[in-house]
């Protein structure tokens, strides 16, 4: 192979939620060269534009890293999918587009943690600067290369009876998880423009930065190491069309791979657990025991429900009806394919004893066959009206970890979620279901469900539940604090500046930073991350 080399004044590895974000904003003011690597394809076609399309993407190798985990020993040895996007605005281009931030708690840890630059008011602030909301107050921005909106003029009416349960229970209605309260049922925010299409951070970031002369995006081309000189990153060596590019960093190298791939590249150049590195070949150049650790996600269970009304089923599930919504998306950029389906949700206790809101709810008027992210083409709807509700605890206590199978960039790393090591996730989890089947039976619901069929009302005691969601719980695919932000070298792997401990000329800018994992969905914070990554590393070299 060829070797050829390059210089820029920062690379940034990987195109992802945050990645672009980073590149968009350190190439804004045209003083500093950019280079923005990218493993996966440059593609902005119809599936991912669509909002809708993120049910094919899901399942195409061509924009999905499609990793699965290790066996789940929690969860009868199942594996769970981990969808990672594989190209050009990495997972916020194959996503659900539901919008969040989390909540003001939880930014208040991680200041109370030691992060001072990572304290609510300055998180706030980077979020308005990212946001073109549809909301107008002090909590939102306008004007930012994001446009978040309310999809509920086009969601399905049986969401209705959704919200109506929740108020016959005495939860309140909330239209914006993202302001001053995050606890009620309501509508979600996406990230979708008024015309119908999907916002990634490709579109709100990079679109302006390809016009510019000193911003460079390489698609297809998977960093292999990172170049390491006494505890010095001064470049990255990259693999593009069958070729070795060694390009180098005047300023820094920031690694944006995602929560999954940027542990993996550091420890494939040595930068890690020493133990772990020595079992997988690789010599140890920088000793940092937390690289890989401290693995969280969210974790989830469905109940699904046959209705007596039409869902979105009967919408998009015959030919005739897939017609139609192609035909309302192509003229009018409205229907079901302007939308994802999770349309409504919300943050509930999941008991009176909790202090706080400890459950997020998806509602989706559509079902399928299909488990989440189970081999296959496309996620086609039940042939019969049904919907489903569905839960996650807010802030899991289990653990997981990244691990090398390889050091080889190529192969995919070791992936272990450890769900429901932790007794009080399923205690949390059993107390989730019995909300779920309490809205169910509240009035406005009750009208509409012909029967309950997934588990089913025979499956009831706390042994049952138990099974039952070891058999069917999910990764929510929100992974992350896997080079998780913290003062404690053993225990962390940056600090509050993002700079990796011990090392010179390398930050990490994405959502493995996160010290815990955050109430809510987290590709608004991995942008977040992004845009308060570029604050930081300006205000350094302008020190």
């Amino acid at each position: 192979m060829q070797e050829n080399q390059l210089l820029f004044d920062y690379v940034i590895v990987g195109a992802g939620s945050a990645g672009c974000v980073l590149a968009g904003n350190l190439s804004a003011s045209g003083k500093h060269s950019v280079l923005l690597l990218e493993a996966g394809p440059d593609l902005n076609g119809f599936w991912i534009k669509t909002p809708l399309g993120y049910g094919h993407s899901i399942f195409n190798n061509a924009v999905n890293w499609m990793y699965a985990s290790e066996p789940e020993a929690a969860l009868g040895g199942r594996t769970m999918p981990v969808p990672r996007g594989k190209i050009v605005g990495g997972s916020s281009a194959i996503n659900a587009m539901v919008y969040m931030r989390g909540t003001k708690t939880d930014y208040d840890e991680w200041e109370q943690g030691g992060l001072p630059d990572w304290a609510w008011d300055k998180v706030l602030s980077s979020y308005k600067k990212i946001e073109d909301h549809c909301v107008r107050d002090d909590w939102h921005g306008t004007g930012g290369p994001l446009q978040v909106n309310s999809r509920a003029s086009v969601a399905h009416p049986i969401c209705d009876a959704f919200l109506e349960a929740g108020q016959q229970l005495q939860i309140p209605r909330n239209d914006d998880f993202n302001g001053e309260c995050v606890g009620g049922l309501g509508y979600y925010h996406h990230t979708i423009c008024t015309s119908g299409k999907r916002v990634s951070a490709a579109r709100g970031w990079l679109e302006p930065a390809r016009r510019r002369s000193n911003f460079r995006l390489e698609p297809n081309a998977q960093v292999v190491r990172l170049e390491i000189s006494d505890n010095e990153v001064s470049g990255v060596v990259y693999r593009q069309n069958d070729h070795l590019i060694t390009v180098k960093a005047r300023r820094e190298v920031v690694l944006a791979c995602g929560a999954i791939n940027t542990p993996q590249l550091l420890m494939v150049s040595g930068i890690g657990p020493g133990a772990q590195l020595g079992d997988a070949g690789v010599e140890v150049r920088h000793e940092l025991p937390a690289v890989g650790q401290h693995m969280q996600d969210h974790f989830a269970y469905d109940m699904h429900f046959r209705s007596r009304v039409p869902t979105m089923n009967q919408q998009i599930g015959s030919w005739h009806g897939k017609l139609r919504a192609g035909l309302q998306y192509h003229l009018f950029g409205s229907g079901p394919l302007s939308s994802g389906t999770t349309h409504a949700g919300g943050f509930v206790k999941s008991a009176p004893s909790r202090d706080k809101p400890n459950l997020q709810l998806y509602f989706s008027p559509l079902t399928r066959d299909l488990q989440p992210g189970a081999p296959g083409s496309m996620a086609q709807a039940d042939p019969y009206p049904a919907f489903s509700i569905g839960a996650c605890n807010t802030r899991p206590k289990s653990r997981g970890d990244i691990s090398l199978r390889s050091h080889d960039m190529r192969d995919a790393p070791l992936i272990r979620f450890n769900f429901l090591d932790d007794p009080d996730d399923l205690a949390e989890m059993i107390e989730g279901v019995r909300t779920l089947r309490a809205l169910a039976d509240a009035p406005s619901l009750r009208r509409i469900i012909e029967r309950e069929y997934l588990p089913g009302p025979d499956v009831n005691l706390d042994e049952e539940l138990d099974q039952d969601i070891r058999a069917r719980g999910y990764s929510i695919y929100h992974p992350c604090s896997t080079c998780r932000m913290g003062g404690e070298k053993t225990q962390s792997v940056v600090n509050s500046r993002l700079k990796v401990h011990g090392m010179e000329g390398l930050r990490i800018a994405d959502a493995s930073v996160m010290p815990f994992v955050l109430t809510g969905n987290l590709n608004g914070p991995s942008m977040m991350i992004g845009q308060r990554a570029s604050e930081i590393i300006l205000e350094d070299s302008n020190a």
